[in-house]
């Protein structure tokens, strides 16, 4: 097995950490219905800002935005639940328990956003004779963004997808350089289909 794991609540406290002024955060549903809305705590605890969990549907994304800022025009600043069909505080404790008991906390690297500390799952030394990196000698080589692509800087509000030089051009679903144009989730492809 090749861990590719990540945790949610590191990469967007790293965010802020850089100095990119968030007000909030729409909490992946899919990821805290596993981890629980707790796995936020550390999150809200040193950087007072709004989450609110969403589901995917477009209602839910919309009430999760209206949740945001009634927060923020309330003065609030906390973590809510709006996928409550599917998301607890303490999320699915036997798949929680699975993933302690197997994976350790490691730094890892994030497509457009480079090395963030502890993000990653390990597999643990006790489950060695399962990992990939340990029983397979390949030389993996270091993750390489391309000079030209501005996908960080789209990741973290500070430039658009049109801003960059391959956008539309060498860059686009078909055949996509950063990680913004790889997902139909990504910043970049969703402008590409909707924005232009």
């Amino acid at each position: 097995m090749l861990s590719a794991h990540k945790t949610m609540p590191e990469a967007m406290m790293a965010l802020i950490d850089d100095g990119i002024k968030i007000d909030g955060y729409i909490g992946p549903g899919h990821v805290s219905t596993i981890a629980g809305a707790t796995m936020y705590s550390r999150l809200i605890e040193k950087h007072p800002i709004s989450i609110v969990i969403s589901g995917f549907e477009p209602v839910d994304l919309l009430q999760s935005i209206y949740m945001i800022v009634q927060q923020i025009e309330n003065g609030e600043r906390k973590l809510e639940i709006q996928y409550k069909r599917v998301v607890t505080p303490e999320g699915n404790r036997k798949a929680k328990a699975l993933v302690e008991e197997v994976f350790e906390p490691c730094d890892d690297w994030w497509r457009g956003l480079g090395l963030i500390h502890q993000s990653g799952m390990a597999i643990k030394a006790s489950f060695s004779a399962f990992d990939a990196l340990k029983q397979i000698p390949v030389e993996v080589e270091p993750a390489r963004e391309p000079p030209e692509c501005i996908c960080g800087d789209v990741l973290k509000g500070i430039k658009k997808p049109v801003e960059c030089k391959l956008f539309g051009k060498t860059c686009n679903p078909v055949n996509p350089i950063g990680a913004c144009m790889v997902s139909n989730e990504g910043a970049c492809q969703a402008f590409f289909r909707y924005g232009r």
